[in-house]
């Protein structure tokens, strides 16, 4: 990465870094769930770092530990906001989408969001 490129990637990781230290605290006074509050505080380190593996595996475990496992309603609720996010976006690349194998793998993902989404929503 070339220089100003590098000094622009920091300052926009330095903004983003401030935005979530307030969704933080703000979340943190309106008693916020503290496992979101944790998943924030990891996306603020993985940008500190310039590690997003680091806050993609917090989150992939909090919401298989948290939301699953234990039953957190408001990470399931995240999981589902996001998955139908996921689908909706899926659906119009396919509506687009002319190369016939790609649209064989976008309906697969097109069911396996469909199925997660029923099994959110039944819990």
């Amino acid at each position: 990465m070339s220089e100003p490129n590098a000094w622009a990637q920091y300052m926009e990781n330095t903004r983003r870094t401030e935005e979530l230290q307030s969704d933080i605290l703000r979340g943190a006074k309106a008693g916020e769930d503290p496992a979101k509050l944790l998943i924030l505080c990891a996306k603020a380190l993985s940008l500190t770092t310039n590690n997003p593996v680091f806050a993609q595996e917090v989150e992939r475990t909090m919401m298989a530990v948290q939301g699953h496992a234990l039953g957190n309603p408001a990470l399931r609720e995240e999981e589902l906001e996001a998955c139908r996010c996921r689908l909706e976006r899926i659906r119009e690349a396919f509506a687009k989408e002319e190369d016939l194998s790609l649209k064989e793998e976008m309906e697969q993902a097109i069911r396996w969001h469909e199925k997660r989404i029923k099994e959110l929503e039944a819990n």
